[in-house]
């Protein structure tokens, strides 16, 4: 599902293709891998895939006359590899006739469709939807705007239960791994290392902890964003934000945020813990998410910038405009 650590996880797939196929794991080279073995953000292998099998109305449906789907069914069959693996948070959102005919069409070739995913507490994947909302979308409003306002499609995704029997309807008994994000931290390999354990059956010994990719803006950085949203910047902005984060602190991969009301956290704990017990019960062999911890709350709209931040966050940004002039000058001197 998304925000569940699939960044992480999809530039170590990418980053790890060959050792990999070592282990009997095609990391299916259907789309260009390059963002990913450079620890850049990308939607997987599979991102253009999964993005053609949408609903056309679907805002992130794209058309490409079948394609991305012929270019998968090619690879599969030129693939020797026991196990191949595609992969894309855009397919959670995937209908029942489009999975179907994958399986249908896999099946035909001898491959049997397994599906494998990660859920995360529900108030933290709404935290991270806003800072991603934020980083990436032009999102002006706050944390509890957000939560308000998600829409139904979303928030069908947040019934994990419901959505882990619909899973199983498609895909089949025995064809359905969930896993709770938050226990992959138990892992000394981390999710990647949890993600292997339930494909093969083991983690290779070469596999090591993955560093966060997607890293999540500080508060000061989420109130310079959303200044910053009103004029609508280039993605470019975000991704000097991030790399610059990276530069200064690894920002840690099982990272608990809290501005969101705490009183809005334990309403939206309460309004899914059913769902998230039958969840534990039928599909995660007792795996439950972790209890609510109380930590500073701290409210955006009344947030203060601590000057040196605000300083470091700017200087940032300069170091990166300055190297990139300097940058085109030297492509100017040259051609000259």
């Amino acid at each position: 599902m998304p925000k569940c650590g699939s960044s992480a996880l999809q530039v170590f797939l990418a980053s790890h293709r060959q050792p990999l196929l070592s282990a009997g794991i095609d990391y299916l080279p259907i789309s260009d891998l390059s963002r990913a073995q450079k620890v850049q953000i990308t939607s997987g292998n599979a991102g253009l895939l999964s993005r053609s099998l949408l609903d056309p109305a679907d805002a992130a449906a794209v058309s490409d006359d079948g394609a991305a789907y012929q270019a998968l069914l090619a690879a599969v069959r030129a693939s020797k590899a026991p196990c191949g693996l595609i992969s894309s948070e855009f397919f959670a959102y995937v209908g029942r006739e489009a999975y179907q005919r994958l399986i249908d069409d896999l099946g035909a070739q001898g491959c049997e469709a397994k599906l494998i995913y990660y859920v995360r507490r529900q108030d933290q994947v709404l935290i991270s939807g806003y800072m991603q909302a934020v980083k990436r979308h032009h999102y002006t409003g706050y944390p509890e705007d957000f939560v308000r306002d998600i829409d139904q499609h979303n928030a069908a995704l947040l019934r994990y239960d419901d959505r882990a029997r619909w899973f199983e309807a498609v895909f089949g008994a025995g064809h359905l791994v969930v896993r709770v994000y938050e226990a992959t931290q138990r892992h000394p390999q981390g999710i990647a290392g949890d993600f292997l354990d339930q494909l093969i059956g083991q983690c290779p010994h070469w596999v090591k902890p993955q560093p966060a990719v997607n890293t999540s803006p500080s508060p000061a950085e989420l109130k310079l964003m959303l200044a910053a949203n009103r004029y609508r910047p280039r993605m470019r902005f975000s991704d000097i934000l991030a790399a610059n984060r990276l530069c200064a602190e690894q920002s840690p991969l099982y990272t608990s945020h809290q501005i969101l009301p705490p009183a809005l956290s334990k309403q939206l704990i309460a309004d899914f813990a059913e769902h998230n017990q039958r969840l534990a019960a039928h599909y995660t062999q007792g795996e439950q998410f972790p209890p609510y911890q109380a930590l500073p709350y701290i409210d955006l709209k009344t947030l203060a910038v601590d000057t040196d931040e605000l300083m470091a966050i700017l200087a940032g940004f300069l170091v990166d405009f300055d190297q990139r002039l300097a940058s085109l000058e030297q492509s100017a001197t040259k051609r000259a």
